[in-house]
């Protein structure tokens, strides 16, 4: 009995001497890794400021798979957060700034010990290079893992490493996995909506419309307005050598309503008319892929294009509902002249074109 009660203070000892010479060892860090990345600036900032996107690619703890995540109700920009629960602690992010297509600056509290994470971005040959600088105090799971496998490098710079390369991996996947469908001359129904104009530089399309998408649904959440579908843009303009839009950021809505005088809010109402349909399944920088494929359709069904009506795309599925880019559906519209002869109505198909698609109603 003698010699198990000296083996458990033997034991107790080591254990309590393991644990104090652990949290003794030096609390600082710093670590910087990049990697060159083959996309865009504008594609890569977009998807590292959007908080839900970590989940696909960042490593949180060696049991990745195991992680609890919450976000905040905006998914990107500053004061944008997101934390999670795992193996190695609780830990919650914020966004502390951002400079667009530039640079992201995120602050981390690991079971009290407190970091921060710069994310830098640089045209280089053949893309984007990515840079990650990591600085801060060590929580007691990252001093216990360092300890064990070999010291910091081999651990936070490891984890670093790994979620460079799995952000590699998943930007190639989410951005270029997408698909475009030439749905036919439908009937586009009308609806009361409210809009949002703005001018904005194409670049910063985007970017503008994650904005003020979520501001017209809050706008109509406080003034108990009824939603009655999903948000849409209207190309008002489009000067592609300046590449300068006029767009008007849309909500639809049950009833018509009046704002106040002044308000950068106004209520309008959408006539329905005949259009070309294109189906975009993936992400926004398709675009003009799918407004060239739309074009090429209306041509190879000799319809001709009424100019007088604004391009239209209704967002479906986004970022707006949490989903990462390869899920994103986009609707685009291109009013057309009706066709002759032929009556549209909002149940009945009633023509076939070239391509053996046909004409019908949409909401």
């Amino acid at each position: 009995m003698k010699i198990l009660k000296y083996l458990f203070l033997l034991v107790l000892l080591l254990s309590v001497g393991g644990s104090v010479f652990i949290a003794t060892q030096k609390n600082n860090f710093k670590t910087v890794k990049s990697i060159v990345i083959k996309t865009s600036k504008s594609s890569v900032y977009n998807y590292l400021n959007d908080n839900k996107n970590y989940k696909d690619w960042f490593v949180f703890d060696k049991n990745n798979s195991l992680i609890n995540l919450e976000y905040s109700k905006n998914f990107s920009g500053v004061g944008s957060h997101f934390s999670w629960s795992g193996s190695e602690g609780d830990g919650k992010t914020i966004v502390y700034f951002t400079k667009e297509n530039d640079s992201i600056v995120q602050k981390t509290n690991l079971d009290g010990a407190f970091s921060e994470t710069v994310w830098k971005l640089k045209d280089t040959i053949g893309g984007t290079k990515v840079t990650i600088v990591s600085k801060g105090e060590m929580s007691f799971s990252n001093k216990l893992n360092s300890f064990i496998n070999g010291g910091v490098e081999k651990v936070i710079a490891r984890k670093i490493e790994l979620s460079l390369k799995n952000l590699n991996r998943s930007l190639d996947y989410e951005l270029n996995t997408y698909s475009i469908v030439s749905n036919g001359v439908v009937y586009k129904k009308g609806c009361y909506y409210l809009k949002h104009t703005i001018n904005t530089k194409l670049s910063r399309l985007n970017y503008n419309v994650k904005i003020l998408i979520p501001y017209l649904i809050n706008f109509s959440n406080q003034n108990q307005i009824i939603i009655s579908g999903k948000p849409f843009v209207l190309y008002n303009s489009i000067d592609e050598n300046k590449e300068i839009t006029n767009i008007s950021v849309c909500l639809p809505i049950k009833k018509r309503i009046f704002t106040s005088s002044g308000s950068d809010i106004i209520c309008n109402e959408l006539e329905g008319y005949t259009s070309f349909k294109t189906t975009l399944n993936g992400d926004y920088s398709h675009r003009k892929t799918a407004w060239k494929k739309t074009k090429e359709f209306i041509n190879k069904n000799r319809e001709t294009l009424n100019k007088s009506i604004p391009v239209l795309e209704v967002y479906n599925t986004s970022s707006i509902d949490g989903l990462s880019p390869s899920k994103w559906q986009t609707t685009l519209y291109m009013a057309v002249q009706p066709i002759r002869n032929s009556t549209l109505s909002a149940s009945t198909t009633t023509t076939t074109i070239d391509n053996k698609e046909t004409i019908e109603s949409e909401q």
